[in-house]
């Protein structure tokens, strides 16, 4: 892991104390939680979710990715997985949102990210399965296959996966936000999107496209 690359006074989740924030050497309140090292269970409990999923919506045509920091090993992130649901037959939409609200997801729209559907649990027991258990926080996407959003998340990733030097340049960005006074989820975000366009501009998005992700994180 690439811990060295931290600043020793940075506390994470697994470490940090109730409150969500600490205060700097001035005494003014810093964000310290936001993000953890990786956790190998964050596969599992994708591996996991993916099977409850694929039982309920496999004959709807669907594919579906773990996408998001947690799916990069020695990179850090907020123990909240990232999941992308791709929807092969648009016309199943509506299929395939009645059957997620009736396991106890929630329907948030497209909230301005055209093709991606935003789902999320009512409770850690969503999905709710027969034996009762709890999940790990997650958010839930269901896409259309030429969404942008798919495309953006499934090429970032994947440079992450190829590039242990692009984690590191990714760490120390994060880790370095988190230490910002003020710091917020929103914030955090946000100032992470500057990243995330020059990695997606080498790729080979076009301004239009870039543009788009831009907007759509301002």
């Amino acid at each position: 892991m690439v811990v060295a690359l931290l600043h020793p006074s940075v506390v994470f989740r697994n470490a940090a104390p109730p409150s969500k924030h600490r205060r700097n050497t001035s005494g003014k309140r810093m964000m310290t939680n936001f993000i953890e090292p990786h956790k190998a269970a964050w596969k599992i409990a994708f591996e996991d979710l993916k099977g409850v999923l694929f039982k309920l919506l496999g004959n709807c045509e669907i594919d579906i990715q773990h996408i998001g920091s947690t799916a990069i090993p020695d990179l850090f992130a907020k123990p909240i997985l990232d999941i992308d649901l791709i929807m092969h037959n648009k016309a199943l939409l509506g299929v395939i949102t009645a059957r997620l609200e009736k396991i106890g997801y929630t329907n948030r729209g497209e909230q301005g990210i055209r093709g991606r559907f935003a789902f999320r649990q009512q409770s850690e027991w969503t999905p709710q399965t027969k034996d009762n258990r709890t999940w790990q926080e997650h958010h839930l996407y269901v896409c259309y296959p030429d969404s942008l959003a798919l495309k953006n998340h499934l090429l970032f990733r994947d440079a992450l996966l190829g590039d242990k030097k692009l984690v590191e340049e990714y760490n120390v960005l994060k880790t370095s936000l988190v230490q910002e006074e003020g710091m917020t989820r929103e914030k955090y975000t946000k100032q992470k999107t500057d990243f995330i366009i020059s990695v997606l501009t080498k790729l080979g998005l076009d301004k239009d496209e870039l543009d788009e992700i831009k907007k759509a994180n301002a």
